[in-house]
């Protein structure tokens, strides 16, 4: 069975011939020499003991069968978002489905300092370049869209260009090859993305916040991973209240990524005030 994560597959693919008929890859690389450092992702979202989920907001104007702001106004959403607490932001790029775009990336990047991840489907690594060129700390990458060889690869070219790959992990058989690569950043999407059908606006919403607590208990080897010094755990998705953060801080886990939930909130400082001000209890 196809899933939405196929059906994007082709689009990206699509798009990316599209605009690397316009801008070529030699292009992007010449670009990318001459950047400075991006603000280092991993280190300002690395939990101390007795510290609280970092968190990580995104700029995401709607979703699958949802709408979650009337217009997008990224200078109001960065300032709530820094107010709030914010330690980093996400940016979905994604324009058919998401509503977002790589001028969206640029222009948070100029409004804000805090390291920002380019939230998209990557499927090559031109898209890196794109995020990396537009103020980009940190890409997203799919497990589901590479075998673990492929993995290692892209993260490889992410880290040669100045980035910081988050690999993202949605449904339990990718976890393994995830894991495989020793990543130094894990994200574990709470909603299972990898297992939605083509047409998700009916199925998207399926998931618990309880999934990462679920995984951690189950799979030594992912408890192994985070032992080692530096690796930066995420949970994503279905952090909607300060319970759901006192469930991830059960575990060894960084930072939370909010997105819908955020961007709903009619008084989104207030909302993240809640979360940010939730104190260690376990």
């Amino acid at each position: 069975m196809r899933t939405f994560l196929d059906r994007l597959h082709d689009l990206k693919l699509k798009e990316i011939a599209q605009r690397r008929s316009e801008i070529s890859e030699e292009n992007l690389r010449t670009q990318i020499d001459k950047l400075e450092a991006a603000p280092d992702f991993r280190k300002r979202l690395l939990r101390k003991h007795d510290e609280s989920i970092s968190l990580i907001l995104e700029v995401k104007s709607r979703a699958p069968g949802r709408k979650n702001v009337e217009r997008l106004e990224p200078d109001c959403v960065v300032r709530d978002f820094e107010d709030g607490g914010a330690k980093a932001i996400s940016v979905l790029t994604d324009q058919s489905w998401f509503g977002g775009s790589l001028e969206i990336l640029e222009k948070v990047s100029g409004i804000s300092s805090l390291p920002l991840l380019h939230k998209e489907f990557i499927v090559n690594s031109y898209q890196l370049m794109e995020g990396r060129l537009r103020g980009a700390s940190a890409a997203l990458i799919l497990a589901y869209y590479f075998k673990q060889k492929e993995l290692g690869k892209i993260i490889a070219e992410a880290k040669n260009i100045g980035l910081e790959a988050v690999v993202e992990c949605s449904v339990e058989n990718e976890l393994p090859r995830a894991l495989g690569t020793n990543p130094d950043i894990l994200m574990i999407n709470n909603r299972p993305i990898a297992a939605i059908p083509e047409d998700p606006t009916e199925s998207y919403d399926k998931g618990s916040i309880e999934v990462i607590s679920e995984w951690w208990e189950r799979y030594p080897d992912l408890r192994a991973w985070k032992e080692q010094p530096g690796k930066l755990l995420i949970s994503a998705s279905y952090v909607n209240t300060p319970e759901d953060i006192q469930s991830l801080l059960k575990i060894p886990c960084d930072a939370a990524l909010i997105g819908n939930s955020v961007m709903k909130a009619e008084d989104r400082v207030g909302f993240l005030r809640s979360l940010t001000g939730t104190v260690n209890k376990s």
